[in-house]
């Protein structure tokens, strides 16, 4: 790769896609993108909206992956293993393939698996943090054989990323153990205020929680928590379900990472 601005190509232009691209392109690197919703019934609004943020459309991933050097796949947890083992027929030699969806080390290292044997360069990285506000500045890690090479190359573009290890699934490992916590916090939170709630004694409850945990600002963190469910529990559920999935592959039932997946998932289906 050269040492210009990379050309990027983004497959699935979500809100991750969108809040990195978009800020990537003002950053001065060339961004393509395709998304399954570009040919749906909010073509309009998607292709508009790209177009705004200074992104160039396509018609396919095929067609977006086409000059690109590196090709970021941002698309749901349920379709990342499926879109990277798809990126088997269309990768170059040499092309970088930058997987940064919420899924488990097993899924990163099939889509690893398939890119690889096709000659393409398989990078996995893991978002660490709501990518709004930071944009393409939110901290992101990246594992594999070539994530310090990758790293040097983004970093100049005002992106914070770092190499968690050489090996496929280091960063997704972080990642699916950090959400056990972090999203069986927001669905313990979720059962805790609902109940207190029905019974009337919210206030009180959460006067309770407020003084056990006094450096936490509690009213206020449980309002974010609450939010984030609300407003995305169907795709936290679906990464709840790959973070169980990690912990069952090590010899463990995943009880608090299913049964968090199981409220997030019912939050999002109110």
């Amino acid at each position: 790769m050269s040492n210009s601005a990379p050309s990027i190509a983004f497959i699935g232009f979500g809100e991750a896609g969108q809040a990195i691209g978009g800020g990537l392109a003002g950053a001065g690197a060339k961004i393509g993108a395709y998304d399954l919703k570009f040919d749906g019934p909010e073509r309009e609004a998607r292709l508009s909206g790209a177009a705004d943020l200074g992104v160039t459309t396509a018609s396919s991933a095929a067609e977006a992956a086409a000059s690109a050097e590196i090709v970021v796949s941002t698309v749901t947890a349920g379709s990342a293993r499926e879109v990277a083992e798809a990126a088997s027929a269309y990768i170059r030699p040499g092309q970088v393939f930058l997987d940064l969806n919420s899924v488990s080390p097993t899924d990163k290292r099939a889509g690893a698996a398939a890119v690889e044997a096709a000659g393409g360069t398989y990078v996995e990285g893991a978002i660490m943090s709501p990518v709004h506000p930071k944009g393409h500045k939110s901290p992101i890690l990246l594992a594999g054989p070539a994530a310090e090479a990758l790293v040097a190359r983004l970093r100049p573009l005002g992106m914070d990323v770092e190499a968690a290890g050489e090996s496929f699934g280091a960063a997704s490992a972080v990642k699916m153990s950090r959400s056990i916590f972090i999203k069986g916090l927001e669905a313990i939170t979720v059962e805790c205020l609902m109940t207190a709630r029905a019974y009337g004694v919210e206030e009180r409850v959460n006067a309770s929680l407020a003084a056990s945990y006094p450096g936490l600002d509690w009213h206020n963190h449980s309002a974010y928590l609450l939010d984030r469910v609300l407003v995305h529990g169907a795709r936290r559920a679906e990464e709840m379900r790959c973070a169980a999935e990690t912990v069952a592959s090590i010899g463990v039932a995943p009880t608090m990472a299913s049964a968090t997946a199981e409220r997030q998932q019912w939050v999002a289906d109110l």
